[in-house]
């Protein structure tokens, strides 16, 4: 697999683990201003053996939590009533994501592991009104924490599955 060295927010990737399944992120907000350059991805649901496609990922869940309406970072009117059509359960709160930060120089060490599906449109600040991070800039990381630890790491944060529709643009 191989994918440009240029990762945009919006970008669905995927890569195989340990187990041979394919895993999936969500590239929810990059850094180019002042370097070190990273990305922010979100840990998406996806979890087969086959290669997913875009509707795939787009049927899948990404991990996020609730904050307060306003969050940190304001969302549009539109974007909380689209939370809420696909998440009334969350209301009056706002999705954010939990943040898996790739710096860039250690990306470019093992970025030809990973294939770009599609880019999809997503809400802004996603990853700004979360509530935490972790640092994943190594590939040893990346498949250990995939090989059946992510799923119990991020419920023991608090970290919930929410839909992926619910934070799409349009």
């Amino acid at each position: 697999m191989q994918i440009s060295k240029d990762i945009q927010t919006g970008d669905l990737l995927t890569f195989q683990g340990k187990d041979k399944n394919y895993k999936a992120l969500l590239c929810t907000s990059t850094y180019r201003f002042k370097s070190p350059f990273y990305f922010t991805f979100a840990v998406l649901t996806y979890d087969q053996l086959q290669k997913p496609s875009k509707n795939d990922l787009l049927e899948c869940n990404f991990f996020g939590t609730t904050n307060t309406k306003d969050g940190y970072f304001k969302y549009s009117e539109k974007e909380l009533e689209k939370m809420w059509f696909h998440h009334p359960e969350i209301k009056p709160y706002c999705l954010g994501s939990y943040g898996l930060l790739v710096w860039r120089k250690d990306f470019l060490e093992f970025h030809d592991n990973f294939e770009r599906i599609d880019t999809i449109n997503i809400i802004t600040n996603l990853d700004k009104n979360g509530n935490g991070s972790i640092n994943g800039s190594s590939w040893e990381f990346l498949t250990d924490f995939f090989n059946e630890k992510y799923r119990p790491f991020l419920y023991n944060r608090g970290q919930k599955p929410f839909s992926i529709k619910s934070i799409l643009q349009n």
